[in-house]
């Protein structure tokens, strides 16, 4: 592998040459098709493709033999500074299958929801890479490079992957990823890759380079544990689709992501003898308002929060108040009407008298 500064890929990325040994058996017409694969797909899919593979973009040929291609050189978010003694290093995913304890020497932090971002990422660009027609085959940590900052992923060794069902190179596998069946299966296929996926996923979350426990990953959604099992069952059949796995990841992303809810606070003073007592739920109060005010704007027509309120409610009558009382007229009018009512005896004692 070489770094070349005379060459740029796509007219704006560094580049790097990958040169066959003499004793590589590889296919060059394979190898000229990868090339021209990339100007056959619309702006957009060539662009993506480069910015999420180190896929083949020139061939290098010297007295008319192929003895290699250019390619993208790894972006330096790729690139982390986890190799011997803090060295920069390309970030492959095998640092990460790895115990707590290593991870913190390596001052890598990766918590779980980081974890299923990376595995939507990694997902996403497969489902894509299946829907283009390529397999990525010998899918392993040692060729997936990751970003956990913003979680993404670049494909490194493109050459190995398969086109259009075509190798450039004889496929392998890498030991501890290979798929079960000891040659009965075929390698580099979509199961295959999912088979690999399954593997990774289960591995990420279990912090081992060589398990295959799901049970990890079934506590984190017993929807990634179905999967994860259906992607380790040896009937290749049966095994989900990369769409699968990228619409559960989405799923269980978003089912953790916290919603947005006005916050709503209702104050209740509680007497010191009830503080333990039981009180049924009560409605909450309605307001009614006759009607809407049209919500005034500020400058540059932006509509004010604090301005755009409701009418106020009609005024509700004042109660009556009590007749004020004075004891002094009071007690006048019980004296006038106690001595009308002697002067009626003493009449009344008279005419009695009188009578007889």
């Amino acid at each position: 592998m070489y770094f070349t500064d005379r060459v740029k890929i796509n007219v704006s990325w560094d580049a790097a040459y990958k040169e066959y040994l003499p004793t590589t058996s590889f296919n060059p017409y394979v190898l000229r098709e990868m090339v021209a694969f990339v100007p056959e797909l619309d702006g957009g899919s060539g662009r993506w493709l480069c910015e999420n593979t180190a896929w083949p973009a020139a061939l290098v040929v010297d007295g008319g033999q192929v003895n290699g291609f250019l390619m993208r050189r790894i972006p330096e978010r790729f690139r982390m500074p986890w190799g011997e003694n803090g060295a920069d290093v390309p970030a492959a995913l095998q640092y990460l299958l790895n115990p707590q304890a290593y991870l913190k020497r390596k001052g890598i932090h990766l918590d779980g929801p980081t974890r299923l971002r990376l595995l939507e990422a990694i997902a996403d660009v497969m489902a894509r890479l299946h829907s283009l027609n390529v397999v990525v085959g010998d899918l392993s940590p040692n060729n997936l490079l990751v970003d956990l900052d913003t979680p993404g992923c670049f494909f490194i060794d493109c050459d190995a992957m398969r086109l259009r069902g075509q190798d450039v190179l004889d496929q392998v596998e890498t030991p501890e990823w290979s798929i079960p069946g000891g040659g009965r299966e075929p390698i580099a296929t979509a199961a295959s890759d999912s088979y690999k996926f399954g593997l990774l996923a289960t591995r990420l979350f279990a912090q081992d380079q060589m398990g295959q426990d799901v049970s990890v990953l079934a506590g984190v959604s017993s929807d990634l544990g179905v999967l994860a099992r259906r992607s380790l069952d040896h009937n290749s059949t049966s095994r989900p689709s990369m769409g699968d796995w990228l619409s559960a990841l989405r799923t269980v992303h978003f089912s953790r992501v916290p919603q947005q809810v006005p916050h709503t606070h209702r104050v209740i003073t509680w007497p010191r003898s009830s503080r333990n007592a039981t009180v049924p739920p009560q409605p909450a109060p309605r307001a009614t308002y006759a009607s809407m005010a049209p919500p005034t704007t500020t400058p540059f027509g932006h509509t004010s929060p604090h301005q755009s309120v409701a009418s106020k409610p009609a005024a509700a009558p004042r109660p009556q108040q009590p007749p004020v009382e004075h004891p002094v007229l009071t007690a006048v009018v019980a004296w006038v009407v106690l001595l009308l009512g002697l002067g009626c005896a003493v009449s009344v004692v008279a005419f009695v008298v009188n009578l007889f």
